[in-house]
């Protein structure tokens, strides 16, 4: 993974987590689900050590 990828899915993650916050009582599911992915990917990236 590059450092561009990481970026790119942390803007992403951030840009979720927005549409999540100003719109909580959407059907927003799978953006949730985005995110949950999202989550793991960058923090698997974090705990190689890389």
């Amino acid at each position: 993974m590059t450092d561009a990828s990481i970026k790119a899915w942390e803007a992403e993650l951030k840009t979720l987590l927005e549409v999540i916050r100003t719109h909580p009582s959407a059907d927003l599911e799978d953006q949730r689900q985005r995110v949950i992915v999202l989550q793991k990917l960058i923090g698997d990236h974090h705990c190689a050590g890389v």
